[in-house]
């Protein structure tokens, strides 16, 4: 039997209208929600958890940030996550509250754990496009003296994607000064990592970089690496991890003279934040570089960083580098490389 045009129509609209209907409430069960323990309840985005903050974009207020030890439990399901905790577990999927108060589940398809709140040291979204996955920050400043006319621009910023076993991340720094004369890039460093992350606080995990030092007498280095890394301070509040690999370099100094060395490397990474007061991160990262190509050849890179956060996304970013290659790819003596930088920042995720 033949439906008329017309009925057949309504019919369409009618299961249209009936599937919107039913999935209304499901595309609603979206929303996150923060449970506290004084009873108050956030409704809207998890964003993130690291170093014992939950950065929440909560509807008709914005973005918050509240202490993990305030929140009783979790519900959200608007991503899928990647959480670590204090023990070095890495756990995927979405988050549910657990029986008891201060817990929650983490609940996937092929796996459930319940976990303390306050053990998350970290939480990562990533799943339902490429876009969760990112977060970055940058930060530049300038200065210039009338008398000497020379201005200094320095800039610095960083990009991360998290997948659920792998991290990738773009990190530039520069600086470039300028006088009535020229303009000179003094120092330039791009580096490109991959991790990959297993469940006992281990990683492994590529390098590429491009560096540049005219005080070095460094007119170019290339450099490729591979290490393996292991968290060994893992805290709510700080965290603390070592590196060893081996990296090749392709060198050209400031006369043209190209070169090539392989090095062992050794690194040791510590973050710390503090929400007493005003709220303030450190970085630190000291690398050291053995060559096994160039006999008596050692040279050391060493950046502290300190965040303080004036607003919300906004901070000034104070920066000491310090660089000493033992054979200078110029002059083959030892030079050193030190300064101290200062900028306006902003985080974004």
């Amino acid at each position: 039997m033949l439906i008329p045009k017309a009925n057949c129509m309504r019919i369409v609209s009618c299961a249209l209208l009936i599937c919107f209907t039913c999935l209304k409430p499901a595309m609603a069960q979206l929303k996150d929600t923060l449970f506290f323990y004084n009873s108050n309840v956030l409704i809207g985005e998890l964003r993130a958890i690291k170093l014992g903050r939950a950065d929440f974009d909560a509807d008709g207020v914005g973005l918050v940030k509240i202490k993990n030890k305030e929140i009783k439990t979790i519900h959200a399901q608007s991503n899928e996550f990647r959480v670590e905790t204090t023990n070095g577990a890495f756990l995927q999927g979405y988050l549910r509250p657990a029986g008891k108060d201060g817990r929650v589940t983490v609940y996937s398809l092929s796996d459930t754990q319940e976990i303390e709140v306050a053990d998350i040291i970290r939480l990562s979204k990533y799943g339902r496009t490429w876009k969760n996955g990112l977060s970055g920050n940058v930060s530049t400043g300038y200065t210039y003296t009338k008398s000497s006319e020379i201005g200094r621009l320095n800039f610095d910023g960083s990009v991360r994607y998290v997948s659920p076993r792998a991290e990738i991340k773009l990190g530039v720094s520069t600086i470039w000064t300028s006088d009535s004369i020229e303009v000179s890039r003094e120092r330039e460093d791009v580096v490109f990592d991959y991790s990959y992350l297993f469940k006992n606080s281990w990683t492994i995990g590529l390098t590429l970089r491009y560096q540049r030092n005219l005080e070095l007498g460094l007119e170019r280095r290339l450099q490729e690496g591979i290490g393996i890394g292991h968290r060994v301070l893992v805290r709510t509040n700080q965290q603390g991890s070592l590196v060893s690999g081996l990296a090749i370099n392709q060198e050209l100094n400031l006369e043209g003279v190209s070169s090539k060395n392989t090095e062992l490397v050794l690194q040791a990474n510590y973050e710390l934040f503090s929400f007493d007061g005003p709220n303030l991160s450190i970085s630190v990262t000291q690398t050291g570089y053995f060559s096994v190509t160039e006999k008596g050849r050692a040279r050391y890179d060493g950046n502290a960083n300190l965040n303080w956060e004036l607003i919300s996304d906004f901070n000034l970013n104070l920066q000491f580098y310090h660089n000493y290659d033992s054979k200078s790819p110029e002059t083959g003596e030892p030079n050193v490389d030190y300064g101290f930088v200062v900028g306006i920042g902003y985080k974004f995720d």
